[in-house]
């Protein structure tokens, strides 16, 4: 058949800010190894600070077999989307375009924003959470009275509320700037932090396990619950990638790896989480005041020279990544709104004058970030890791080898085979494929619904 002729739009605000999270040589192009790393970079982040805490607290078997579970889930939903991905293609939502049509580009782009405005709030929160034992340790040297950093609502002495009304200005002159790329540049080098951090998790791991009472510890260890709604929905966000593949794949030089380099990296992830998360969760047994701590960093002596400098390295990655998520919302979202017309520059304070307000309520009212990380991963990933993927799939088979003319004025293109060539996938019986997009698609909805529920009963 004549191979598909495309005319495209550039590239989106949003999208080119996604695709400098992508590892680059020179030529504009990415070895397997760059790609597998990009992939690994994005994914794997700050929310290693809580899980050694809901591996303890929820626990540590439970919590491995739903890991297992939905990073599966999640890699094979992924995967469906660079399966589709052609080389012309821009980024997954030029894909979502020519296959599902432009509503439902705009309902992936308008979820991609929402679920990174919520992630901005979460690394809000997390700012909050690493700074203030670093300024409670400084205060306790001057006598100051200061508050624990899980109680709500506390403005008669120096608490984490006006500590978030302290950094709330500092933090929103970053959504000033306008240029983000040496931003995003810095922001490659939280890897330092995560590496950091890695090697500070086996080290308790070791002195707890090498301790004296460690028999006595492990009596203390759960091994399995059956609340699943904490775990699921953070490791549902953890595993989130959807919204960005497009970008961190399509400049990989062997295109046909893109399946391969995508479980690689899925399983270094998941690797990753389950080092940090059992290790972490077994280093931190006996500590009195886990159940209180929303970091794993909350859980030592403010002293502890070692906890210091894993905060302030946090610090630094965390800071320097927060603009990066309003900046994408913000553009995803007002794409969306205001479909081809320009925002105005009111219109733009007002989002990033929203998102500030919202990330300054949440950490007022002092409401747990696992929470929030969960909600925001099951509930605001729903429609990007399980309807849009499936749907896609479904609709690329039914629709093989038929006549399609999707466009607008500004997005044009004529094709003949509206799908790109993926023989393997469809030598799979489709009542087999069926099957399991259902179960899949079961899990996610389990998910969705458990966090309403959990939000409810609290």
């Amino acid at each position: 058949m004549e191979e598909a002729r495309f005319k495209h739009r550039k590239a989106s605000k949003s999208s080119s800010v996604l695709s400098m999270l992508a590892i680059q040589r020179p030529d504009k192009t990415q070895s397997s190894l760059q790609t597998i790393v990009g992939i690994v970079n994005s994914m794997v982040g700050s929310l290693c600070l809580v899980l050694p805490l809901v591996f303890l607290n929820y626990g540590v078997i439970s919590c491995t077999v739903i890991m297992i579970i939905l990073g599966f889930v999640q890699y094979n939903t992924c995967s469906l989307l660079i399966l589709h991905l052609k080389d012309q293609e821009i980024d997954t939502e030029h894909m979502i375009k020519r296959i599902l049509g432009k509503p439902w580009m705009q309902a992936f782009r308008f979820c991609s924003g929402t679920l990174l405005f919520i992630v901005g709030i979460i690394y809000f929160q997390l700012i909050n959470l690493t700074l203030y034992p670093i300024t409670t340790y400084i205060l306790s040297y001057n006598d100051i009275e200061f508050a624990d950093a899980s109680e709500n609502f506390v403005f008669n002495k120096y608490s984490i509320q006006w500590q978030a009304l302290i950094v709330f200005l500092p933090l929103s002159t970053l959504l000033l700037i306008k240029d983000i790329t040496t931003i995003v540049k810095i922001a490659h080098y939280g890897v330092i932090a995560l590496f950091a951090y890695g090697i500070f998790i086996i080290y308790i791991f070791i002195v707890n396990l090498t301790s004296e009472d460690i028999s006595q510890k492990f009596q203390q260890i759960t091994l399995w619950s059956w609340e699943f709604s904490q775990p699921a929905g953070q490791f549902a966000l953890a595993f989130m990638i959807h919204n960005a593949i497009g970008q961190l794949m399509k400049n990989n030089e062997k295109r046909d790896n893109n399946s391969r380099d995508l479980a690689i990296a899925y399983t270094i992830a998941g690797i990753i989480y389950g080092i940090v998360g059992i290790f972490g969760s077994i280093g931190i047994l006996g500590i009195e005041n886990v159940h209180d701590a929303q970091t794993i960093l909350n859980c030592f002596k403010k002293s502890d020279v070692e906890i210091i400098i894993i905060e302030s390295l946090f610090l630094v990655h965390l800071v320097t990544a927060f603009p990066i998520f309003n900046n994408i919302s913000k553009y995803q979202i007002l794409e969306v709104l205001y479909n081809k017309k320009e925002p105005s520059k009111m219109v733009y304070w007002g989002f990033s004058i929203l998102f500030m307000v919202l990330c300054l309520t949440i950490q007022i009212l002092n409401i747990p970030v696992g929470v929030v990380i969960s909600f925001d991963g099951a509930v605001c990933g729903f429609l990007l890791v399980y309807i849009v993927p499936i749907s896609l799939h479904l609709k690329c088979y039914y629709s093989q080898n038929k006549v399609t003319l999707i466009g607008d004025e500004d997005d044009q293109f004529n094709t003949q085979q509206n799908c790109v060539n993926h023989k393997d996938k469809n030598s799979i019986p489709m009542f087999a494929r069926i099957a399991f997009y259902t179960l899949m698609m079961g899990i996610g909805i389990y998910n969705l619904f458990v966090q309403f529920y959990d939000i409810f009963k609290s």
